[in-house]
């Protein structure tokens, strides 16, 4: 059982996505107390071209936001640790986006720790400016939500 502490409140991150890609690090234990029983419980995450964009029209990129290090790379969407992953060419009218709730009803709670961002440009010579909005709840667990939540952790890393 969960006992949500917080109402929900966003995470708000903008990245460039380059052709080497980019990677930020979101520090997860700024919000949370590991030691209280308490994990972050994520709603949603949305991905968008920022107004400062110079260049929306042309934008084509691919989104991940993910619990293992994207420094090297993205990672398999289909493991534990993939968050969401979005991938949207402008000029060709497609957008796909996937948060990875697994069964879980309506949050995706993650422990303490740190979650990365990477944004990489997937074709033409223009970078794009993009924001990343996570929507969540920090909640505390029972001890044996959280010691299952630690465990399936452990085991998909």
């Amino acid at each position: 059982m969960a006992t949500r502490k917080t109402k929900p409140f966003e995470i708000f991150e903008t990245i460039t996505a380059t052709g080497a890609g980019s990677v930020k690090t979101l520090d997860l234990n700024t919000f949370i107390q590991v030691a209280d029983l308490e994990a972050f419980g994520i709603e949603s995450i949305s991905v968008g071209i920022d107004g400062i964009e110079t260049a929306p029209t042309t934008a084509e990129y691919m989104v991940q936001v993910s619990l293992d290090d994207l420094a090297a790379g993205f990672t398999t969407h289909a493991e534990y640790a993939s968050l969401f992953l979005d991938y949207t060419d402008v000029p060709n009218g497609f957008s796909q986006s996937n948060l990875s709730l697994g069964k879980v009803d309506e949050l995706r709670y993650v422990p303490g720790g740190q979650m990365d961002i990477r944004a990489d440009r997937m074709n033409g010579t223009t970078d794009v400016d993009l924001y990343v909005r996570i929507t969540g709840t920090i909640s505390t667990l029972s001890a044996a939500n959280y010691v299952s939540l630690a465990l399936t952790q452990a085991m998909n890393n």
